[in-house]
């Protein structure tokens, strides 16, 4: 028997501020309902791969709550894939903090290890940029390698593009998550 370690998507309620908790809990209902797409019980084998390094993960959700309403198909996959990140970030990554960052910075949010006094600049605070997407299944032209290609490029074309930064894409259908540093 191979021992693999098993997450909730939930755990990000306890890791990570900055966002309310109801946001939270609601970008995590979006990828629930991506996930029971393709995996049954409300569980799957995940396969992480954070900075090269590929990991295979038991991952729970939530599946308990009435999911009629969130039937489009590119919200399904844009805020699932963002509940994703904001796993991988707070869970796995260690980091506490995320903001949204402004359209044109090339990125989707700003994470942040420690977090920030409301009255204070913050000069020094180890910041992380991450663009994020979520794919439900691949086509032909939409593959998960692809994708994660488009967002590096994005990540050029905007305006920080000389901060520490990622990409993270999550594909639904495999399930695999993806976070690669953006050099």
């Amino acid at each position: 028997m191979i021992f693999m370690q098993e997450y909730h998507i939930d755990q990000t309620l306890d890791k990570l501020s900055g966002p309310p908790r109801e946001q939270i809990t609601h970008y995590n209902q979006w990828a629930a309902t991506g996930l029971n797409k393709f995996h049954t019980n409300s569980n799957a084998v995940v396969e992480f791969v954070v900075d090269g390094v590929k990991t295979l993960a038991r991952l729970n959700w939530n599946s308990n709550f009435p999911n009629r309403t969130l039937i489009e198909k590119n919200d399904i996959a844009n805020f699932g894939g963002v509940a994703l990140s904001w796993f991988v970030m707070s869970v796995l990554q260690d980091y506490v903090y995320v903001e949204q960052s402004e359209i044109g910075d090339g990125v989707d949010y700003r994470f942040m290890k420690s977090i920030p006094d409301e009255d204070e600049l913050n000069f020094f605070i180890d910041e992380h940029y991450v663009e994020v997407s979520g794919i439900l299944h691949e086509t032909p032209t939409n593959t998960l390698e692809n994708r994660v290609r488009q967002k590096h490029e994005q990540i050029i074309r905007g305006r920080k593009s000389d901060k520490p930064s990622s990409v993270i894409v999550t594909l639904f259908s495999q399930p695999k998550v993806v976070k690669t540093i953006h050099r």
